[in-house]
């Protein structure tokens, strides 16, 4: 077996990821992302989502007649989100890019919707990079359009993560999940072992996964400093306040409108 180590996250990951990812329900949070913008009575129809992975979300969108625009940093996910649409017929415009800066993409600055899910925000580790993300979403939106994201709590963290190592077997590849939490600096540190089957024998991939927590104090600091009014923020993927065994909180905020009607 050929050993190869790559840094850089969601590169020979992609390839299982959505073997991995098997169990989510997609159809459910792209409904749940639908509900939260009729709550506010939010009309949406072009959505950018950012970190679109291998475009599971969006192809269920684009398959309910919504105009979706991706960015992903990982070349592999988007060439994985590629081969779905193709397989499918349909048409998407993806793009390689940062979620805390991509102004250089010269995108539109007129979304109805912008979103960041799967706890994807958490992968900065930065502050100025989460200011500088919501900064980028305000800008590209239009006024009275809709940013939703979610993160992840440290409560999941701990219950699920901190200390555990998860693996599987698939048929053309296998992976191990390490993970350790520093309680210290708020940051997860996840090293993914994958195991690709490539020409009748086996190469390693070794990937390191960071993610930081944030309270939700500073997060909602941060979207008023971008310019964002905070609408709510709800428990998993419900419309239910947040409680304190929360494994999730989505975030729903607005570009402030002068007209009223939205």
């Amino acid at each position: 077996m050929n050993k190869k180590i790559d840094s850089s996250t969601y590169s020979a990951f992609a390839d299982i990821y959505d073997q991995v990812m098997r169990d989510v329900d997609y159809d459910s949070w792209a409904q749940h992302v639908i509900s939260l913008c009729k709550r506010y009575k939010i009309r949406i129809h072009k959505i950018l989502e950012l970190a679109c992975g291998t475009g599971s979300l969006a192809l269920k969108l684009v398959k309910d007649g919504y105009q979706v625009v991706g960015i992903d940093l990982s070349e592999q996910m988007l060439e994985q989100a590629n081969g779905k649409f193709a397989a499918e017929g349909l048409a998407i415009s993806l793009y390689r890019g940062k979620m805390e800066s991509f102004s250089s993409l010269r995108l539109d600055h007129d979304f109805d919707l912008i979103t960041c899910l799967y706890d994807s925000l958490n992968y900065l580790l930065e502050e100025e990079d989460v200011k500088n993300c919501f900064v980028e979403a305000f800008t590209h939106l239009r006024p009275g359009g809709a940013f939703i994201f979610d993160v992840t709590t440290e409560y999941n963290l701990l219950h699920n993560f901190a200390g555990y190592t998860f693996a599987e077997n698939f048929d053309n590849a296998s992976y191990i999940w390490e993970n350790e939490y520093q309680i210290e600096t708020k940051i997860c540190f996840s090293k993914v072992s994958v195991f690709l089957n490539t020409h009748s024998h086996y190469r390693k991939y070794v990937e390191v996964h960071s993610q930081r927590i944030y309270t939700n104090a500073r997060l909602m600091e941060m979207l008023r400093e971008a310019g964002f009014d905070l609408l709510g923020t709800f428990h998993n993927i419900t419309e239910e306040p947040v409680m304190s065994k929360c494994e999730r909180i989505h975030f729903v905020c607005r570009k402030p409108d002068t007209n009223d009607d939205y």
